[in-house]
């Protein structure tokens, strides 16, 4: 049979849905063709029809059937057969959305998941936070939290920070703990106009590393009369705002007033011996912190602010300002 001739037996015997009865070498192609010659089939032949469900042509080719019985139930089972086809891929077509959408879900699910888990990450990232343990996770993280939300971090928590906790005590935790406090005493100081407000919301804004907010506090602090004591104190911070600024001169000029008002009072004398070295004067400097211990002021807290200046200086500054400390006084800063 030509490709054509086979088309058209197939559609006399109602099975050109079938592809095998478009290939006169298929078992089907072979099939209808001896039927279409008035050929009787072997029992093979018979059997893979009866295998097949193809009825009709059975009972065509056995003489079972007339031509119009066989046309009629050759059809049905063409209709099934294009029902059943229909049927089927409907199904696949459904279990091919079914697994879609299962697919999607789950990456629904892992990028969702992926997601959180860089939020997370980045809420950790932006405190400059890297390895957190697992017995730290969840502390670190609602400390972290609280802070976004304009919280600052609780006394009980600082205690841990400064312990256990170190590693998570970072610059920018720091920076925003003491903004939050910075804002708060702000507030404060605008609503009850308590100097002393001013002077711990100047101190908050310094450590979160923005002095000139402070200065802004205590320059308008600075023009209501008030007591020696509580000016000394505004124009000792707004002078340590200054030297954080490096308006060393201003700095200078607070210093030296406060002084004046206290002359008791240490922590005029560390500002100017801060500044002193900071400004190259070493030896006043280093007179200026003597003065200020004699007043009071703890060992401790001025070796640590001499560290501090220590750690900021260039090499050959801080080679400079050790030999000057020691030839002021070498017994008490023989350990620079």
């Amino acid at each position: 049979m030509t490709g054509q001739t086979a088309a058209g037996i197939a559609s006399e015997f109602f099975v050109e849905d079938e592809p095998g009865a478009l290939v006169s070498a298929s078992r089907l192609g072979a099939i209808i063709g001896r039927i279409h010659a008035g050929q009787s089939l072997s029992s093979l032949q018979e059997k893979f029809l009866e295998d097949r469900g193809y009825h009709a042509l059975l009972g065509l080719a056995r003489g079972d059937l007339d031509p119009a019985t066989f046309a009629a139930a050759s059809g049905a089972e063409q209709a099934a057969r294009a029902a059943e086809k229909s049927a089927l891929a409907h199904r696949v077509e459904e279990e091919a959305r079914l697994r879609q959408a299962e697919t999607d879900r789950n990456n629904a699910r892992f990028f969702a998941a992926a997601e959180q888990k860089r939020a997370k990450r980045k809420l950790f990232d932006d405190f400059d936070i890297g390895y957190v343990e697992h017995k730290n996770f969840a502390r670190v993280r609602q400390i972290l939290l609280q802070v976004v939300g304009g919280t600052a971090v609780s006394t009980v928590d600082l205690t841990w920070l400064a312990a256990a906790g170190r590693q998570y005590w970072t610059d920018p935790l720091r920076r925003a703990h003491h903004r939050i406090l910075a804002q708060e005493l702000t507030q404060e100081w605008r609503e009850t106009g308590d100097l002393r407000k001013a002077v711990n919301a100047c101190a908050q804004w310094r450590k979160a590393d923005k002095p000139a907010e402070g200065l802004e506090i205590i320059q308008a602090a600075l023009k209501k009369g008030t007591s020696p004591k509580l000016r000394s104190a505004l124009l000792t911070t707004g002078g340590g705002a200054f030297r954080d600024l490096g308006q060393f001169d201003d700095a200078i000029r607070n210093g030296t007033e406060a002084h004046g008002l206290t002359p008791d009072d240490f922590r005029p004398c560390t500002l100017l011996g801060a500044v002193h070295i900071e400004m190259g004067d070493y030896a006043e400097g280093a007179a200026w912190y003597e003065k200020a211990e004699a007043r009071g002021a703890e060992r401790d807290l001025i070796d640590r602010e001499i560290h501090a200046i220590l750690v900021a200086a260039k090499p050959e500054d801080r080679n400079a300002i050790r030999a000057a400390l020691k030839k002021h006084n070498a017994m008490r800063f023989k350990h620079f």
